[in-house]
């Protein structure tokens, strides 16, 4: 009995140490982020932290590693002082959010994002959302979006 139990023991650490952790997907979420959309390198960004499976709640980008390709290599060509400054990150279990402040260029007011990706077990992203919402000149409040 104490062998199975030691047995049992062996295989559950060996598979928790291939599952993600929270702070593992955090680290990946900002690092994907800033390949992709500060450094303008979204085929490597998508091959290093994009899982096989990439569905898509983007209504504009279709689901897949590729279709993110296709939909944003034009647009940062077309937009090359585009910048993406993550201003807030929390993960939740395999979910990880990015609260980020998105620049066409250094004189844009941008838009604030809100970006929800989930994580597989290696670490990968499979899944991801958006909101996303113009910086506007004045809030009523007083406020800013960040």
């Amino acid at each position: 009995m104490k062998k199975v139990i030691l047995t049992a023991t062996a295989l559950l650490s060996a598979v928790s140490a291939f599952a993600s952790s929270p702070e593992q997907n955090k680290a990946n979420a900002l690092a994907f982020y800033d390949l992709a959309f500060n450094q303008h390198k979204v085929q490597e960004a998508t091959d290093k932290y994009i899982g096989k499976e990439y569905l898509q709640h983007n209504p504009t980008v279709a689901d897949g590693g590729k279709a993110f390709v296709d939909a944003f290599v034009p647009f940062l060509k077309a937009h090359p002082k585009s910048s993406a400054e993550v201003k807030r990150v929390m993960a939740d279990g395999d979910l990880v959010m990015l609260h980020v402040h998105s620049k066409m260029d250094e004189n844009d007011r941008g838009e604030a994002v809100v970006d929800i990706f989930r994580f597989d077990e290696n670490g990968k992203i499979v899944e991801h959302w958006d909101v996303i919402q113009a910086v506007p000149e004045k809030t009523e409040s007083g406020r800013g979006m960040f």
